[in-house]
């Protein structure tokens, strides 16, 4: 939960309503700081998970924002939204979403990110929805390279775990990379990945870091990754980290997934396509020949994402 004491006497907020985000939290939730900056000059906004929530007093006035995960009790609150963000990853992931669908409290309106998530969580109710596109901050735009940070020749940020293929990935790096090539993986790693390819030459992994330190590496690097495995839920979601190397003007480098296409498609943004793996024989031929930066035409900060939505206006008719 954020540092923020919730039950602090601020007269800023006193009777006003308040905006709770309710997440896992087992994971990064960008979203949620878009949100609170969003919001924060109309409502007091706080984020935890459920036994945050539990212990949080004047629920009647609290509008309660789910990030979603399993939420079968009906909780006491102003109006519920239900924030369909991203589909369940990991074992059973179409068999958990099954589950939520069938057994999560009914909302005041739903969130999906596309059409493509709403079509398979396939709700056949009344309830109201609205979409609200993955955004990026604004800041991005500004970013600018910095020496006193990492760099390499390729740079990806995400999850650095088998189940992500990032394994063969750095595999295949390894093989094919010329002398003189560095590859840096940004985040936390597998601990089986960590242990494997720590010491490899040309490997670097990072570790956490912040969102903004990782864009820094970003644009410290010559290329980017964005590798998407071709299986469900990921080929129905629109990938954040290609919006993030496109807002930051990078080349970016990716796999035949149909997220990577829908975020070319989406952004009018050009890619290198690559195999499987990434870096193959093929890709290398490819950065042989001259590669030109583009800029990013569509707006896709935050703001703008929140504001194309209808989410703003139901809020508002809650306070």
């Amino acid at each position: 939960m954020q540092k923020d004491n919730p039950e602090s006497n601020n007269s800023e907020y006193e009777h006003k309503v308040r905006i709770f985000i309710l997440h896992p939290g087992k994971a990064a939730y960008p979203e949620i700081a878009a949100y609170r900056d969003y919001f924060a000059s109309e409502f007091e906004v706080l984020d935890g998970t459920l036994a945050d929530y539990e212990v949080l007093s004047n629920k009647e006035e609290t509008i309660l924002w789910c990030i979603m995960g399993f939420y079968p009790s009906k909780l006491v609150s102003k109006a519920v939204i239900h924030d369909y963000r991203s589909l369940s990853v990991g074992r059973f992931s179409k068999l958990k979403d099954k589950v939520k669908k069938a057994k999560n409290a009914k909302p005041d309106i739903r969130i999906f990110q596309n059409d493509l998530i709403k079509k398979s969580m396939g709700f056949n109710d009344d309830i109201p929805y609205t979409y609200l596109p993955m955004g990026v901050p604004e800041w991005i735009y500004s970013l600018q390279a910095d020496p006193n940070y990492p760099k390499a020749t390729f740079c990806y940020i995400g999850e650095i775990t088998k189940e992500r293929g990032m394994d063969k990935v750095i595999e295949a790096f390894i093989k094919n990379r010329n002398s003189s090539d560095s590859f840096i993986l940004v985040g936390p790693p597998e601990k089986e990945i960590l242990s494997k390819y720590k010491d490899s030459e040309g490997i670097i992994l990072t570790g956490k870091v912040t969102q903004k330190e990782a864009l820094i590496i970003v644009k410290n690097s010559d290329y980017c990754i964005c590798r998407i495995p071709k299986k469900y839920p990921y080929d129905l979601q629109m990938p954040t980290k290609f919006m993030e190397y496109a807002a930051a003007q990078k080349i970016v480098i990716c796999n035949d997934s149909p997220s990577n296409r829908l975020a070319m498609h989406y952004l009018s943004y050009p890619a290198i396509i690559s195999g499987s793996e990434i870096f193959t024989k093929q890709l290398y031929e490819q950065l042989t020949k001259k590669t030109e930066q583009i800029s990013l035409e569509r707006d896709i900060r935050w703001d703008n994402a929140i504001k194309s939505s209808e989410i703003e206006r139901f809020i508002t008719k809650c306070r």
